[in-house]
């Protein structure tokens, strides 16, 4: 009798403990399902790409295909809109670029606007067709610039952008290019300025610059040191040849010369001289 009683007695003290027991699994489990609960919503917040699965339906009046804005969602529902980044700006590139030589210190650039509201403009130079550009300074808000960080004797590519009101930055212009070189008696005169070795000279230096900013070999050249010879075909032929070779290089076009044909009863001209100049300045 005195066994029963012990036995009974101990289940009637086991009994509470393991309610006990069981209340507090099931705490520790409702404690570890809202922890994880927490922190799956806090990756979705922080997932900006998240999206709604396609089978639901989208909430709102909104067209889910709609290329202009993009649709976030966390826990399947809606929590923003964005709309995408644009990389490019509406406006068009600048034409009718042109880079010219004032001096062997100084390029001058100029260009026609865009239609539409430009806020500044980005001017870039390379001194290599495959090379990289670099942007100068100061960022202009009119359409021309002064170059006066050139070195005499080097040929530079140039190029602008617009930049629009929110920053964003027009395709590039068309290139073009210009020699850092101050020309003896320049302008010629006609019938007035005597053609000298030193013309030569120059136009020789202004070509060869502009074969190695199109990545090609200088020149070799008949008569290499021209003083006391006199001025011949053969030599207005080897400027045209070389500096064209170069241009089509860059992708600049070349032009028909005065006298495209010479033979030995042309006489040299000043112009045969100030077209290949125009061309390298």
């Amino acid at each position: 009798m005195s066994k029963r009683i012990a036995r009974r007695r101990k289940k009637e003290i086991a009994r509470p403990l393991r309610k006990s027991r069981r209340k507090l699994l099931a705490l520790i489990s409702i404690i570890i399902g809202l922890g994880l609960s927490i922190a799956i919503a806090a990756k979705m917040r922080a997932l900006p790409g998240m999206t709604k699965p396609a089978t639901a339906s989208p909430p709102g009046n909104f067209n889910a295909n709609s290329p202009s804005k993009e649709y976030i969602y966390a826990g399947g529902r809606l929590i923003a809109t964005e709309e995408p980044a644009s990389s490019s700006s509406s406006l068009s590139a600048p034409t009718a670029f042109s880079a010219t030589t004032v001096s062997s210190a100084q390029i001058n650039l100029t260009w026609t606007a865009p239609n539409g509201a430009v806020d500044h403009y980005i001017v870039e130079r390379s001194q290599s067709v495959g090379g990289s550009f670099t942007q100068l300074t100061p960022n202009p808000t009119t359409t021309s610039f002064t170059d006066n960080g050139v070195t005499s004797g080097v040929a530079y590519l140039y190029r602008v952008r617009a930049v629009d009101s929110v920053g964003l930055p027009t395709a590039a212009s068309n290139l073009d290019l210009a020699t850092a070189i101050t020309f003896t008696d320049d302008p010629l005169v006609a019938n007035s300025t005597v053609i000298k070795a030193q013309h030569l000279v120059e136009l020789r230096q202004a070509v060869d610059a502009v074969r190695v900013l199109a990545g090609l070999q200088a020149a070799t050249w008949t008569d290499p040191s021209p003083q006391g010879v006199f001025i011949k075909k053969l030599h207005i032929e080897e400027l045209r040849a070389n500096l064209d070779q170069a241009l089509t290089a860059l992708s600049l076009s070349t032009q028909s010369y005065t006298d495209p044909t010479l033979t030995t009863a042309t006489a040299v001209k000043k112009v045969h001289f100030d077209e290949l100049r125009q061309r390298v300045k």
